[in-house]
């Protein structure tokens, strides 16, 4: 084999390997990805512009960021649990419905100015409104919604509505 081969080789294989990779993290991450749409407020949008060095105009046409809201959901006998990561929250910032088999989580994340001096290098948080909806395995009892938010991580705890159990029924 040439070199020229071997190198052609070399580059088919590293390809494969990089779109593997990609085609992998995007199965983990594409139901996390979550939508951020900056506040109406002129301040937020001027905020987020300063953090990632463009101008008012050149955002404009399009002011969502994307970002990923990692979750977990789980189930036992009696209930389905929800753990969403969602840090630099506090547990006002939440609005949490649950829609036949659906739990929207939504929010806004505020943007708190650390300095006012200088210019991001990187910048991979994103703030403003959002909304994450999440399927639900089961049915739920809506009104008996337990949630609690601690160390930027918010937990649902959904009561499993218990099926009715089916009985043969002797007819007479």
């Amino acid at each position: 084999m040439s070199q020229f081969e071997q190198f052609s080789q070399g580059l088919r294989d590293q390809m494969d390997n990089f779109t593997e990779g990609w085609q992998h993290m995007w199965r983990k991450a594409r139901h996390a990805m979550t939508r951020f749409t900056p506040a109406s407020q002129g301040s937020t949008e001027e905020q987020t512009n300063q953090r990632e060095g463009t101008s008012s105009k050149a955002l404009s046409a399009s002011a969502n960021i994307w970002s990923v809201l990692s979750a977990e959901v789980s189930e036992t006998d009696n209930n389905i649990v929800v753990q969403l990561e969602a840090p630099g929250m506090s547990s006002e910032d939440f609005i949490i419905t649950v829609d036949n088999l659906t739990l929207s989580i939504r929010g806004e994340k505020q943007y708190e100015q650390e300095h006012d001096q200088g210019r991001y290098h990187i910048s991979e948080r994103a703030y403003g409104r959002f909304e994450r909806l999440l399927p639900l395995p089961a049915r739920v009892s809506e009104r008996d919604v337990k949630a609690k938010y601690r160390q930027g991580v918010l937990t649902v705890t959904l009561p499993k509505i218990q099926a009715a159990t089916s009985r043969r029924i002797e007819v007479t």
